[in-house]
């Protein structure tokens, strides 16, 4: 069985797990009429890399993750927009009014539009000014706008910036939108003498639109009125997100379970291993007071198996 691993992505990055995850949901979306289901595993070689078993080798890969890019130009999901205010400005974001979003939903009809609507937003959440409540991976505000930022990346990643992502070191050079998923990279507004959404954040945009790809598995539900987002616990600004690191290679369904599993944050460490789980990471989610601009905080180990 071939083995490919990913030696951009470090496995205590949210941006990268989510990359890494990315690369599976595209995988799964364009299956290959013949071979072996491609699955994920994660290779501790110092830091946790994800290996992708059963896929394309290096090249094939990097082609159809240009291909699946180039498609998304014609994905309805991202057609999201709707008025700020009536008579105002229009906004290309997922903190529409609730009858707005319903429309947006009996719109969609393909899986993949239909999961990621699953991971935008719920129509019964909302916030303080009556609008549909997003999932707690938002983490833009003010000027940003979550689907423009995407769009903008859609646009102008390439198949360069995909292979930086998965193989290179990245080198934060490219001056598109940046998701503010990477934990290496928090800009907390309290603490700097401008405001963050005015200045151009140079990223990895092959990094951020392959973590986009894998918001899927990050599914939102409603709990009466509030939102709960796959992997996170807390309020909106004192929040926090695991993810689990896992050794054996597993395929999307499993993945999916796995990560929406109540043991990322129930089960004793000494029953991780029985479930493959090799350690659990976690990273907390800050908010800004100036208009609640997102972040994660570097990565501390949430829970490690029992050996």
């Amino acid at each position: 069985m071939s083995e490919l691993i990913f030696t951009g992505l470090d496995g205590k990055n949210p941006l990268a797990f989510l990359a890494a995850l990315g690369v599976l949901n595209v995988l799964a979306d364009r299956p290959l009429p013949e071979g072996p289901t491609p699955k994920i595993a994660w290779k501790n070689v110092g830091t946790y890399r994800p290996v992708l078993i059963g896929g394309p080798d290096r090249e094939a890969l990097l082609d159809r993750l240009a291909e699946d890019l180039a498609d998304f130009a014609k994905e309805p999901a991202l057609n999201l927009r709707y008025e700020k205010k009536e008579g105002g400005a229009e906004a290309h974001d997922l903190k529409p009014l609730p009858k707005r979003y319903v429309e947006y939903l009996a719109q969609l009809e393909s899986p993949r539009s239909l999961s990621y609507a699953g991971a935008f937003a719920t129509d019964v959440a909302t916030d303080n000014n009556g609008n549909t409540k997003p999932t707690a991976l938002h983490f833009t505000a003010g000027q940003q706008e979550f689907l423009a930022m995407v769009t903008a990346l859609r646009e102008g990643s390439t198949r360069e910036d995909l292979e930086e992502a998965l193989f290179g070191t990245w080198r934060y050079a490219r001056p598109l939108p940046v998701l503010q998923w990477d934990n290496s990279q928090a800009r907390d507004y309290a603490l700097r003498a401008s405001d963050p959404s005015k200045e151009k954040k140079l990223g990895v945009p092959g990094a951020d639109w392959l973590a986009f790809r894998g918001l899927p598995f990050i599914r939102v539900v409603p709990d009466e009125d509030k939102i709960v987002t796959t992997g996170c616990r807390g309020g909106w600004k004192t929040g926090f997100f695991r993810w689990p690191i896992w050794s054996g290679a597993l395929e999307r369904s499993v993945v999916q379970s796995l990560v929406t599993s109540a043991e990322l944050f129930e089960v004793e460490p000494r029953v991780l291993r029985a479930r493959g789980i090799s350690v659990v990471f976690e990273s907390s989610i800050g908010r800004s007071d100036q208009g609640g601009y997102g972040s994660f905080s570097p990565a501390s180990v949430a829970k490690r198996a029992t050996p």
